[in-house]
C-alpha cells in the first residue's frame, strides 16, 4: 500500500509534463496525430468520474442565470491550477447564440524556454441546462473528445 502514493505522485508529474509539451511544442504534426490519436481512434480513453468534484445540490444553485450577462471580454488575471489555466494574458470572450448558448473564445499565451511567448487559443461551446440555468454543459467535442461542464 506504500506504492500507492508513489504511482499517484508519478502519473500527476507525467500529466504535468505531457501537457507543458504540448503547451510548448504545438505544431500541425503535433495536432495531426492527437486528433488521430486521441479523437478519431480514441486510444488515449477518457478519464472515468472518480466522484472527486460531485455536482452540488440543486437547491444551492441560482434560480435565474442569464447567459447574455457572459456577454463581451473577460481577462483572467490569475488561474486556479498551474497545470492549465495559470498563464499570462488570458482573454475570455463570450457570446451567445440563441436563448441557451454560449460561445466562448478563449486566448491564452504560453512562455517559451526563451522569455518569449506562443499565444494559444480554442473555442467552447456551451448550453444550458433547461431545468438547472446556472449548469453550462460543453460536451461532445470532437477534438480530445472532452467535456467541461460549469
Amino acid at each position: 500500500m506504500k506504492e500507492r502514493p508513489m504511482i499517484l505522485f508519478y502519473n500527476y508529474v507525467l500529466i504535468l509534463y505531457q501537457i507543458k509539451c504540448g503547451d510548448l511544442f504545438e505544431n500541425s504534426v503535433v495536432d495531426e496525430f492527437n486528433e488521430c490519436a486521441v479523437s478519431r481512434k480514441k486510444c488515449v480513453p477518457r478519464k472515468s468520474d472518480l466522484g472527486e468534484f460531485p455536482a452540488p445540490d440543486p437547491s444551492v444553485l441560482v434560480q435565474n442565470f442569464n447567459i447574455s450577462d457572459f456577454n463581451g471580454k473577460w481577462y483572467i488575471t490569475s488561474g486556479l491550477n498551474p497545470t492549465f489555466d495559470a498563464f499570462d494574458c488570458q482573454l475570455h470572450e463570450f457570446h451567445t447564440e440563441g436563448d441557451n448558448k454560449l460561445v466562448g473564445n478563449i486566448s491564452w499565451r504560453i512562455k517559451t524556454l526563451d522569455s518569449g511567448f506562443f499565444t494559444r487559443s480554442a473555442v467552447q461551446k456551451f448550453v444550458q441546462d433547461p431545468n438547472q440555468p446556472g449548469v453550462l454543459y460543453n460536451h461532445d467535442n470532437e477534438y480530445l473528445h472532452y467535456q467541461d461542464d460549469w
